[in-house]
């Protein structure tokens, strides 16, 4: 199982898709957990799955199939509203 800090998959999604927002961590906000972790051991045990690829390898397989069947520009400026916005 891999670990994944949530803050830190973020910053790669955004770095992978071409932006460079600086990053305020705002303490008086709640938060959430700070990373999460699969457990794929139901699906070994019973059908045999195992992932074949890590996660930050099928996180960049993902976002290149998402803007692949989306418009790029679209893709883009939303990401860019909604990295402001929050």
């Amino acid at each position: 199982m891999e670990r994944t800090r949530v803050l830190d998959t973020a910053a790669q999604i955004v770095r992978y898709m071409g932006h460079s927002p600086e990053t305020e961590l705002r303490l008086e906000f709640p938060t959430g957990p700070s990373n999460r972790v699969a457990d794929n051991s139901p699906a070994k045990r019973l059908p045999g799955w195992e992932p074949k690829i890590n996660f930050h390898d099928g996180l960049r397989r993902t976002i290149d199939w998402y803007t692949s069947a989306k418009d790029s520009g679209a893709v883009g400026s939303t990401l860019a509203r909604i990295l402001i916005e929050r």
